[in-house]
């Protein structure tokens, strides 16, 4: 739901700035009203291509496709139980230093002769 709000925010801020380009530019002469309706077609272009990205990153599943099981991934103890009852620390353990590993022995020539 989060996604879609900014997705639609965005859209409609990209359409009303388009669409001020397309106005002012209806309403100046030359060069300047090219230049507006450019800039204007433009802004609609980048506005239905964000909507198009976004539903494509998405897979078409929205937020749900993106992240898995919604918004999990935030809390944590959905895994653990509630944040209030938490497990038991694992007790402490005493790292040991390794036992330092013996010389190998040279192997033994046989006299030859």
């Amino acid at each position: 739901m989060h996604m879609v709000f900014h997705a639609v925010l965005h859209f409609t801020v990209l359409a009303i700035i388009g669409y001020l380009l397309l106005y002012t530019a209806s309403k100046a002469d030359g060069i300047v009203a090219l230049i507006g309706r450019l800039l204007g077609l433009w802004v609609f272009i980048l506005a239905i291509l964000a909507v198009v990205a976004g539903v494509a990153m998405s897979g078409g599943k929205g937020w749900e496709g993106m992240h898995g099981h919604g918004m999990g991934w935030m809390h944590h103890w959905d895994r653990e139980g509630p944040p209030d009852q938490a497990a038991p620390a694992a007790p402490a353990q005493t790292a040991t230093p390794p036992a330092p590993a013996a010389p190998t022995p040279a192997p033994v020539k046989k006299p030859t002769g």
